[in-house]
């Protein structure tokens, strides 16, 4: 594996860490909380937004009508189950004889399970880092 395939799969699961940590630095220098609400009156006007764009991304989240139980259920796992399908098939190319393997699948197959992995592991790990849990 290339250090140029390895970068691209790494580097966007650590990219926002990294940002966040140099922000973190440079607030504890100035003391100022940098891209964050300066008063108690920007704060609750910001939990408003959040709040307002919650209810909007719920709202055209929701399907029109009346939906059976296995099909919402379907659209909550889909994102899920299409990782588990691109992992499924990395694995299964990996084992491919050498004469139907070639170099550009093979890349674009690693970069995209690289991307799956870190929407299920990377995303939890950076929370988990951020909060303190």
């Amino acid at each position: 594996m290339e250090i140029g395939a390895i970068l691209a799969m790494v580097l966007p699961g650590l990219l926002p860490g990294v940002v966040d940590g140099i922000k973190m630095i440079f607030s504890k220098i100035t003391g100022v909380e940098l891209g964050g609400p300066k008063t108690f009156m920007d704060t609750i006007e910001l939990e408003k937004v959040k709040v307002e764009k919650l209810k909007a991304l719920s709202e055209l989240d929701r399907p029109s009508g009346e939906v059976s139980r296995w099909v919402a259920d379907l659209r909550g796992s889909f994102r899920y189950i299409a990782v588990g399908l691109i992992i499924i098939a990395t694995l299964l190319y990996c084992f491919l004889p050498p004469g139907y393997q070639t170099k550009e699948t093979g890349a674009f197959l690693q970069q995209l399970s690289g991307s799956a992995i870190f929407f299920i592991i990377g995303d939890r790990v950076y929370l988990g880092l951020k909060n303190g849990k």
